[in-house]
């Protein structure tokens, strides 16, 4: 998309508002359920200041924000997202940089991502979540601009790349083209950057320019800044997404179905307070001539002319509907937890579920998990591509996230292998098998894996300097020596080293029985 400046320099100043606006058709469509997403997770003042109760008919303004103050949310998407970025992140990520652990930025890089104090690893856990809420959060690799001329003032300045992390509700405006080889590709977008008191940055990338517009006043005028010439040759930005859509640029979020559902539960939880104000403060229904008073040993007058037909009443309803709505948000909590696969995981009370519904459902979360992953561990290869650009390198490393998480009941599994062992199987290869079942279960590892860990360690023992080791000099006192030092630990091969003389020690003794024979 062509860049026509002139618009902002000589064109009317709300002519420019409207270009330096104007957003993908995505975007536009997606946005009020983008800010809905966003209010879902944060929660808090952001979810009560947004106004989603849906108000009573001929409900007045105060009452309808006295009912919001006195009602509160109960936040399963913050909690199902935190679930998930804790399995996600439960493992190291395996990152085989080649080159770039030799490059001077790199661990300055590692250390703080985003000039803003938070590491990478940090900064990719913020994107996996921002991603599950959104649909796909998009990172944007950059280097500041300062003029140097040579890598020695750019390392004593600290000038190198960062990065930054944008959600979809500030993107305005992106475009893929399809290459000649089949390949799409990003060649425009538009991002909108901080808030300074009532200025707003919009920051616009083409292959070839970056140019910066600001947006200020009440009246919300726009000015043209200054444009960045973009030394890459493409725009450094990557869409990080945690489900494809059929839209290049928009995903799935993770959790939308989720936020309808809590959504939900919030207005039930509002029902619920209402049903308790009536059923505890009921109505007084009055002439107009009556003179009542509230509180306890309140006292009704009443006219002594009243018709008998119209004596005061009291309107209270019954508090038994409460029951059902309790009901209704259970059945909806369980519904979250179905959806998110969790249902092994979040439940507060002991449930029985078969062995084999236990076990589907971690299958289907662990399958969860490694879709993200994987859209996780392709997106940081394209990050590590852009930052080695921009560095003047190609990135030959690799980066390797989890596949399977682990996720299993474990104490169900030990306990069912313990009532295997009480059954006492008379099958050796029976007995070995539960045994090695058990270690697995226990260390999260396979048995192969914690027998050669413990052979290493093993090895690697250091040798133990409170035992004296003279050298030794006949059969009985090699043979008492060596038994003590086996008990002791040593190896072999920390025996040999010891005690050099055995081989010699060995051939004398073979040499005086081939005399004696």
């Amino acid at each position: 998309m062509p860049v026509i400046r002139d618009r902002l320099i000589k064109g009317d100043s709300r002519y420019a508002v409207d270009y330096i606006t104007d957003a993908h058709a995505g975007y536009k469509y997606y946005a009020n359920r983008w800010q809905f997403l966003g209010d879902s997770y944060t929660g808090g003042y952001d979810f009560f200041a947004s106004r989603y109760l849906e108000p009573y008919y001929y409900e007045s303004r105060d009452d309808y924000e006295k009912r919001l103050r006195q009602v509160a949310l109960d936040n399963h998407v913050s909690s199902i997202v935190g679930i998930y970025n804790s399995f996600l992140f439960r493992k190291n990520i395996r990152r085989e940089v080649g080159d770039l652990d030799a490059d001077p930025n790199f661990q300055a890089f590692m250390k703080d991502a985003d000039l803003d104090g938070r590491t990478f690893a940090s900064f990719m856990r913020d994107v996996s979540a921002m991603a599950m809420v959104y649909g796909n959060a998009w990172v944007i690799v950059d280097k500041p601009s300062n003029q140097v001329f040579t890598r020695a003032e750019a390392l004593q300045q600290g000038i190198r790349p960062y990065v930054s992390m944008f959600t979809p509700d500030n993107v305005l405006d992106w475009k893929y083209e399809r290459q000649a080889n089949g390949l799409y590709q990003l060649t425009y977008l538009k991002v909108k950057e901080e808030i300074i008191e009532d200025e707003q940055f919009v920051r616009e990338y083409t292959p070839t320019e970056i140019n910066v517009y600001k947006l200020y006043g009440k009246e919300k005028k726009g000015e043209y800044l200054e444009t960045i010439p973009n030394t890459l040759g493409k725009i450094p930005a990557v869409c990080v997404y945690a489900r494809r859509s059929n839209i290049r640029g928009i995903g799935i979020s993770a959790v939308g179905d989720i936020a309808d559902q809590q959504r939900m539960i919030y207005e039930e939880y509002s029902e619920i307070e209402q049903i308790i104000r009536l059923t505890n403060h009921p109505t007084l229904v009055k002439t107009s001539d009556t003179e009542a008073s509230a509180g306890a040993g309140s006292i009704v007058q009443l006219p002594q002319n009243l018709d008998p037909g119209l004596k005061p009443y009291l309107l209270q309803p019954n508090g038994s509907s409460i029951e059902s709505v309790l009901s209704s948000i259970q059945r909806k909590v369980d519904a979250i937890d179905r959806m998110a696969c969790l249902g092994g995981i979040r439940s507060v009370e002991s449930r029985r579920l078969s062995g084999i519904g236990l076990q589907t459902e971690f299958q289907m979360l662990n399958a969860k998990l490694a879709d993200f992953a994987m859209n996780l561990e392709h997106a940081e290869e394209q990050i590590w591509d852009l930052w080695s650009a921009l560095e003047g390198k190609a990135f030959d490393g690799d980066i390797i996230y989890p596949r399977s998480f682990s996720i299993q009941d474990k104490a169900n599994d030990i306990s069912v292998l313990k009532m295997a062992k009480d059954a006492k199987p008379t099958d050796p290869m029976i007995i070995e098998k539960i045994d090695k079942m058990i270690l697995e279960t226990i260390t999260e590892k396979t048995y192969d894996e914690v027998k050669q860990g413990m052979m290493e360690e093993q090895q690697a023992q250091p040798l133990k300097l409170d035992m004296q080791h003279p050298p030794m000099e006949s059969p009985e006192d090699m043979i008492k020596h060596m038994r003590s030092m086996v008990q002791e630990g040593y190896t072999d091969e920390q025996i040999m080293e010891l005690h050099p003389e055995i081989k010699q020690f060995f051939g004398d003794t073979d040499g005086e029985e081939t005399q004696g024979s």
